[in-house]
């Protein structure tokens, strides 16, 4: 009698873009917090452009811990539909404030917006 291994690819490839996507998310937001208060400041500042002024350490430990805290949701599948939108968003948010702030679209916006574009279409899968 043998025995055989059905190898699904389809969910194992699934399950390769969630591990990667979220080790990504969870590495990015460690590296903020590494990167000590001058990085926190610096994250916090960017969302200067949609008129929040006040306290852009809280907002840029907010963010930071977003990443870490959705990321490892995403990597366990705890939560992941609802993980998948809040990283999306913000992903998506950079992409458009990095445009507003005039940089390139090529140089850092696409790899942002296509990273924003693979995190919905895991929502949806």
């Amino acid at each position: 009698m043998s025995t055989t291994i059905n190898f699904d690819t389809e969910n194992f490839g699934k399950l390769f873009i969630r591990f990667f996507i979220g080790v990504y998310f969870a590495i990015t937001g460690v590296h903020f917090f590494v990167g000590g208060h001058n990085a926190l400041v610096l994250l916090g500042k960017i969302l200067q452009v949609l008129g929040i002024n006040f306290s852009p350490m809280l907002f840029g430990v907010i963010l930071a811990s977003m990443h870490i805290v959705c990321g490892m949701t995403i990597l366990l599948g705890f939560l992941f539909r609802s993980s998948c939108f809040l990283l999306g968003s913000i992903t998506l948010l950079e992409a458009v404030i990095e445009i507003y702030m005039h940089n390139s679209i090529f140089n850092r916006v696409l790899p942002t917006f296509l990273l924003s574009m693979i995190i919905y279409g895991m929502m949806f899968i």
